[in-house]
């Protein structure tokens, strides 16, 4: 049926010559061409080795017999907050003892980490972000922004005898980090810094390890020398517990309560009274203060030191990030199968058929399916990025926008596959529920997403106009087909939606850009589709990749972005409306041809048994 409709639309395109529409064989990326409709099965190890990333798959396998074979990775559903708190502490203390993950793993191996978080992620986020907390923020900022009277913390956090947490976010201030009240004034008599909390919106807040288990705390401050002179924030060592977990002199700590859903995770609220530290507790990487008082940075100014103290945790949304990937992965692969088991209607009454046959149940889960592996891929490169010793001055807007984008499409896809799953995707047992209640924080986790696309619309600003010669149309239904092609039309619609933002900004007034903002996040969407669908298309040219159907999975991606944005392209005259019309029906194809592999493409996911419900959903209904 979609074909014959393509063809039709192919045909009003040549009306001329009255011969038929262009017979459309394969499907064009980067230097091959791909079979559209080849007969094949799917060989599921070559396909996870490529969804794994190849130097990584090894490491991602220790890391799921580390889930298989411990028994305290169980089903969390109906545990009581307080005992979940207790499990979470001592999964993570299980972690550490594997000797999978080291502090140091977010300075000497990041894709690593990326890899733990990514595949831990797929038993649940509330382990993954007691670790992601303990390692990555606490032992992030021994190891980022420390020195080598620091290192003392490092086996304190590898071996998780001194859980760590972070005490950035305030009450009143959290994308606005140097806007944080919290001061650190120094004493020279006692060479101390007293930490206080001058202010009740100064309080920390959401500080993740904080509510039962913290020992020792990064705080993020204000440095106040002798002289009155404010220096702006940077980061401190600062106990908070003893060795039984009494909270010290000083401090004090409250929970957070009930939440939405991570209640496995002990979220409190710390206010300092004058708690006096060590000097040698500033963590003095980029600046440091003498024993009598004297300040000496690296930079020039406190706000390029405070970007430099900021600098290192970019990491952190990426780690965010693969919670997102692996909520999707789990919870698209829950609701493909369930779709294959569960029977419903059909063409008689004495004839039910699988969901999966419906072709409006086949694009709810194939598309979010497709853009969850081509972001994936995406990842993978930001990984070695980061890796890198020279990363690229993209990689702090890729990160920022990739971390909004994901962590808003896990949401999305986590919702689709409830519904898709009907009732039984609303019991907490088959985890789905699970999964959106825990995951849904990634929104604002590490950077509100809005405030973090307006980054990356900010970095685009800055950057140099391109010629208008380069903006390209469609007017063939064969461009459909072709990657390339695909990607010249991502260029010049990133173009004419910067060119638009630059104009309305002018400026760049405080004003013009907060009037523009509605315009910012157009833009940034436009430019991470583009800058992901290059990736993947470098992905998938590249020698030994396995193709099938990774191809197809591309394709279908970037003609859903297309239509998300359907309405810019027609009144930019990018496409004609012929070819805007055929669009729905190419994607009905693709989406009928990766259904028919759909199971075989979750298998590749490689998921841990315990961390599936049954196909049928259905566990312990019956008793």
């Amino acid at each position: 049926m979609y074909r014959e409709r393509i063809l039709q639309i192919s045909k009003h395109l040549n009306p001329s010559n009255g011969l038929e529409g262009p017979k459309i064989n394969s499907i064009v990326v980067g230097n091959k061409q791909v079979a559209l409709d080849t007969d094949f099965k799917i060989d599921v190890q070559r396909l996870k080795l490529e969804l794994d990333s190849p130097q990584l798959s090894a490491y991602k396998d220790q890391v799921r017999e580390f889930i298989k074979n411990e028994p305290l990775l169980k089903s969390p559903v109906g545990i009581p907050p307080d005992q979940y708190k207790e499990l979470v502490l001592q999964q993570l203390v299980k972690v550490a003892q594997s000797g999978l993950v080291k502090c140091t793993d977010v300075r000497d191996r990041i894709a690593h980490f990326c890899s733990a978080v990514e595949i831990l992620g797929l038993y649940n986020n509330n382990l993954c972000t007691k670790m992601f907390v303990h390692y990555s923020l606490f032992g992030g900022t021994v190891t980022l922004l420390g020195t080598e009277r620091h290192e003392k913390y490092i086996d304190m956090v590898t071996n998780a005898t001194h859980v760590g947490c972070f005490s950035m976010t305030e009450i009143g201030h959290g994308s606005n980090v140097r806007g944080l009240e919290t001061t650190a004034k120094y004493d020279v008599k006692t060479q101390e810094f007293v930490i206080h909390s001058p202010t009740l919106s100064s309080h920390k807040f959401w500080i993740g390890g904080a509510g039962l288990h913290g020992r020792l705390t990064s705080v993020f401050a204000r440095l106040i020398t002798p002289d009155g002179v404010d220096h702006g924030v940077h980061c401190f060592v600062v106990p908070i517990r003893d060795e039984h977990l009494k909270v010290l002199p000083g401090i004090t700590i409250t929970d957070c309560g009930l939440k939405h859903g991570l209640n496995g995770v002990d979220n409190g609220k710390l206010q300092f009274t004058h708690v006096r530290i060590p000097r040698e507790n500033l963590l003095n990487k980029t600046a440091d203060i003498s024993p009598d008082g004297i300040y000496k940075s690296q930079y020039a100014t406190p706000i390029k030191n405070f970007a430099a103290t900021m600098a290192p945790f970019i990491g952190g949304r990426l780690y965010v990030t693969k919670s997102s990937a692996a909520a999707s992965r789990v919870c698209l692969a829950i609701a493909i199968r369930f779709a294959h088991y569960r029977k419903q209607f059909g063409p008689s009454d004495n004839q039910e058929l699988p969901i999966i046959t419906l072709p409006q149940h086949q694009r709810r889960l194939m598309v979010p399916l497709a853009r969850t592996i081509v972001y994936d891929f995406f990842l993978h490169s930001l990984e070695n990025q980061l890796q890198s010793k020279n990363a690229p001055n993209t990689i702090h807007p890729h990160c920022s926008g990739i971390k909004a984008m994901y962590s808003w499409h896990s949401i999305s896809t986590m919702q689709v596959c409830r519904e898709a799953c009907g009732g039984q995707g609303f019991r907490s047992d088959n985890l789905i529920a699970e999964f959106k209640a825990d995951c849904d924080v990634n929104s604002t986790y590490e950077g509100d997403n809005t405030v973090l696309v307006q980054q990356v619309a900010k970095y685009l600003l800055s950057q140099k106009s391109s010629s208008k010669d380069n903006i390209k149309k469609f007017d063939q239904i064969q461009q459909l087909y072709n990657l390339n092609e695909l990607l010249v039309l991502f260029k010049s619609r990133e173009q004419l939606k910067i060119e638009e933002l630059k104009g309305l900004v002018g400026k760049n007034s405080y004003q013009s850009f907060n009037d523009a903002v509605p315009w910012a996040v157009r833009t940034t969407f436009a430019y991470m589709d583009r800058v992901i669908l290059e990736c993947a298309i470098q992905r998938v040219q590249a020698p030994r990749v396995y193709l099938h159907p990774l191809a197809h999975i591309v394709l279908l991606d970037t003609l859903g972005r297309i239509e998300d944005d359907l309405a810019f392209f027609l009144s930019h005259q990018l496409i004609t409306p012929e070819i805007a019309n055929c669009i729905p029906f190419v994607i009905m194809d693709l989406c009928k041809f990766i259904t028919s592999h759909s199971l075989d493409i979750i298998k590749s996911f490689d998921i841990p048994a315990k961390c599936l419900p049954s196909e049928s959903l259905t566990d312990n209904i019956y008793n």
